[in-house]
Parts: C-alpha cells; sequence; structure tokens
C-alpha cells in the first residue's frame, strides 16, 4: 500500500472499531502483553521513581496504552499523537469516562512530522511506539521516523518501541512451514522492520540497551499450534492463546524470554546519548 491508502485504512478502522480496543489490534491478548512489556521496561529506568515524568506515546490510536499505563503509573503524565482525526477523537472520547484518565493529553500529530507539532513540548524522558514504525512502508521514512522520536526525547531520555520484525516473523513461518502450514504474509497496511538495519541506524544517535522476544509463547500458540488442530485456522479467541497469556502475566517478567524468538512483536529500550 502507498501512504495514503494505509492512512485510509486507519481512519476506517477508527470509524468502524471507534473506542473498541480492536481500532488497534486484532489479538486483545496481545495487547494485555504489550501493556506489560511497557511497564516492565518503564520499571527499568531511573524515571519510574520520579515524579512529573513527561511520557509521549506516538501512533497512539485511541488511547488504550496511555489510559493503561497512566493507572499503572499515575504519577507520570501522559500524551499520546497520532495522524488519524478520528483516533484522537475516540480518544477523547474514552478520557471522559473516568475521571483519572482527565489530566491526559492527545493530539494530532504525524510521526514524520513531531518537530514541527506546536502542540508538543520539546522533548519528553521516555517516548515510545506500539506497531507504529510498520506503517511506513520503507526502511528509509522508518529511520526518519526514528530520528524525529528521538528529536523529541531528552538527552539520557529512552526511547521504548514495540515494533515488528522481520526476523523473528520468519522464525515463526519456519516452525510453519516444519508442520505442513503455509507461511503467514504481513497485512497489506504494515511493513515489519528489518531489525539489522534498524539497529545499525538507531547507532547513530541512540545506544540500544536491550531487545526483547516478550510474547513467543504467545504467538507459537495462536499461529503455529492453534492452526496445527484448527484445519489451518488462527484463532485469537482460543482458550489455549488466553491460557498462554494469563501463564506469562502470572510470572515473573523474565518468564516471557525463555521461549526463543518467534514471536513477531520485539520489544527495543534506546538511550539518547
Amino acid at each position: 500500500m502507498d501512504l495514503k491508502e494505509i492512512k485510509q485504512h486507519w481512519k476506517n478502522w477508527a470509524e468502524e472499531f471507534k473506542l473498541d480496543l480492536r481500532a488497534t489490534t486484532k489479538t486483545p491478548t496481545i495487547k494485555k502483553l504489550e501493556i506489560a512489556a511497557f511497564l516492565q521496561a518503564i520499571k527499568k529506568t531511573p524515571y519510574f521513581s520520579q515524579q512529573g515524568i513527561d511520557v509521549l506515546e506516538v501512533g497512539c490510536g485511541n488511547g488504550h496504552n496511555c489510559f493503561s499505563l497512566s493507572e499503572l503509573i499515575p504519577q507520570f503524565s501522559f500524551t499520546g499523537v497520532d495522524y488519524i482525526p478520528e483516533m484522537i477523537v475516540n480518544a477523547k472520547r474514552i478520557q471522559q469516562t473516568k475521571p483519572v484518565y482527565e489530566p491526559l493529553r492527545f493530539y494530532e500529530g504525524n510521526i514524520l512530522a513531531l518537530t514541527e507539532n506546536q502542540n508538543l513540548k520539546e522533548n519528553y524522558h521516555i517516548v515510545f511506539t506500539n506497531r507504529c514504525l510498520i506503517n511506513l512502508n520503507n526502511d528509509r521514512l522508518q529511520f526518519d521516523a526514528l530520528d524525529q522520536l528521538s528529536e523529541k526525547t531528552c538527552t539520557g531520555g529512552y526511547i521504548i518501541c514495540i515494533e515488528n520484525i522481520k526476523q523473528s516473523y520468519s522464525r515463526q513461518n519456519s516452525l510453519r512451514t516444519s508442520v505442513g502450514l503455509t507461511e503467514r504474509t504481513p497485512d497489506k497496511f504494515n511493513c515489519f522492520i528489518d531489525e539489522e538495519l534498524f539497529i545499525a541506524h538507531s547507532s547513530k544517535k541512540l545506544d540500544l540497551l536491550y531487545a526483547e522476544s516478550f510474547a513467543s509463547l504467545h504467538d507459537i500458540i495462536l499461529y503455529v499450534l492453534v492452526p496445527m488442530i484448527n484445519d489451518g485456522q488462527v484463532d485469537y479467541e482460543h482458550p489455549m492463546v488466553t491460557a498462554a497469556t494469563t501463564l506469562l502475566l502470572s510470572n515473573p517478567a523474565e518468564i516471557s524470554y525463555s521461549f526463543g524468538d518467534f514471536g513477531q512483536n520485539r520489544l527495543f529500550v534506546f538511550q539518547k546519548r
């Protein structure tokens, strides 16, 4: 898809699913794991014990990440920005449902033009994305987007990205084909990130502190084991997927990283030099 078609896709989903989580993901279980992964990453920063920390989510959709994290880390100040006006309208509608959400801020804005957005602060202590960069349809634009994230991060601050990666997706497909399943292909509105190129570009301005595959067990069950017993079909609501998610959330975070590197989502934590 070209960029206009990708934008239209997200506009359509915003209009169809409105306040629902489905506006940004097909898989409610992965959202729980993503929130937990973001929380653990933030806990590892020196900011977690501080007050007045400014956090920016770029590509916030209808706000579910910001809302969830704001309840878990109420001492932080959260701002979300998204380039789909309808997503921001829906985030503001959700914001009205709980008084605790009142301090959050939501603005329209493009990841490729963050430095031009007059609504945003000059920089933030933590900037994060959740499957946002993959909506840019080539490596060059993804690198430009990472540079924009860096510009909005204070010196010594952190960029936390959960994005879909070509390499781990390929490993997942290897599992599928080994048992006779066909390879999956990314949605047309996604361009998965080449991890090697992405890390190489990041090193110009950022230090990669660590990268983690936190959802391997979840994805092995969802995309390999369930299809093996379900006529090749993925079932996002399958009880085994729910059980795997509960297992991962009920144990120390390190347990999540004990099931190999087969999850299509990968967590990157960078620090700005």
